[in-house]
């Protein structure tokens, strides 16, 4: 497997443990981005990619291309007025079948997906981060392999600095649900 197709394998996998699919839904209000290992700046760009692509972005940060695990994870999450980012955040799952969270654990917060789909952020945090941190690992690894082995073809490149992002061209179905 080419270490790009390891890096989104392990980016869907996470997507479904967290409870989004691995289709586009109808209320497609979360960017899974991925990419370089962030500094201060980087956070402020993403912030400002977070606000032009008017969705929240859940970041894996990799050391290099051939790296085999993200080195870190970063949220940029959407507010009435700002766009707060919080590194440092870790995959979390309380056992083998809840959804797996997004913890902080240095700002005491933590992020879920909501059954609209939107990603919340809720103050406090799980007991047992790090043996929490083990098992979504184990989980989101495990899932990544059982992916497919093609680079989705729907990805699209954000350069740093970009004043435009590419148009997203795939048409959105309705799915309508009575009863």
């Amino acid at each position: 497997m080419t270490t790009i197709l390891h890096h989104q394998n392990l980016m869907l996998s996470l997507r479904q443990a967290m409870g989004w699919p691995l289709y586009k839904p109808q209320n497609d209000c979360i960017a899974w981005c991925s990419g370089k290992v962030l500094d201060f700046d980087d956070h402020l760009e993403l912030g400002r990619i977070c606000r032009m692509v008017g969705k929240d972005l859940i970041y894996y940060g990799w050391a290099s291309v051939e790296a085999p695990v993200p080195a870190g994870f970063t949220v940029a999450y959407r507010t009435m007025m700002t766009v707060d980012v919080a590194s440092g955040i870790v995959p979390f799952a309380a056992n083998d079948l809840d959804p797996i969270i997004l913890v902080d654990p240095r700002l005491d917060q933590h992020f879920v997906i909501n059954q609209r789909g939107t990603l919340v952020r809720h103050f406090g945090r799980p007991k047992g981060v790090a043996a929490g941190h083990r098992r979504a690992i184990k989980r989101i690894e495990s899932a990544a392999r059982t992916m497919g082995d093609k680079v989705l073809a729907n990805n699209r490149r954000v350069d740093w600095n970009a004043t435009e992002i590419e148009p997203d061209i795939m048409p959105t179905d309705t799915i309508v649900r009575f009863g």
